[in-house]
């Protein structure tokens, strides 16, 4: 990788690097990022199509940072009264890469943090549901390994 591991230093094409789950390392802390969603930009329907694209996400990362919410957590929409998460980024989370923070924000009526007792949920969302940037930032920190 390298050094100071940005998402699109390692691709050939700048649109290249959109279509991949990247893993990036910052100090001690691995996070990848991919933009894969249901509905909207990224596009992929729902089941075999959309769950390829998180088998791409690696095992042992700290940080996964997702377009949308996977199902159950901070993925609510009141006005069509159901969860729009998404099942295979749940199984993905929760049975493979197991991160310890899992941020997103495509679901602005979801805002705000929610735990499973292992991963830290965080809908980041800066827009309310009515697109207006409104959402204060959530802040985390992150422990400082030993050493770095």
């Amino acid at each position: 990788m390298a050094q100071g591991g940005g998402l699109l230093e390692h691709a050939q094409h700048p649109s290249e690097a959109q279509h991949h789950a990247v893993p990036v390392q910052f100090s001690q802390v691995r996070h990848c990022r991919t933009p894969w969603f249901n509905g909207w930009g990224f596009n992929l329907p729902r089941g075999q199509s959309l769950l390829d694209k998180w088998n791409l996400i690696p095992e042992g990362i700290d940080i996964l940072m997702t377009h949308g919410p996977p199902l159950g957590f901070r993925d609510w929409v009141p006005k069509e009264l159901q969860r729009v998460g998404c099942v295979e980024l749940l199984n993905t989370v929760q049975r493979r890469v197991r991160p310890k923070l899992h941020v997103f924000g495509g679901i602005h009526e979801g805002y705000g943090i929610m735990t499973d007792g292992y991963t830290t949920y965080i809908n980041a969302s800066t827009c309310t549901v009515s697109f207006q940037p409104t959402n204060p930032p959530i802040i985390f920190d992150l422990p400082n390994p030993q050493g770095s």
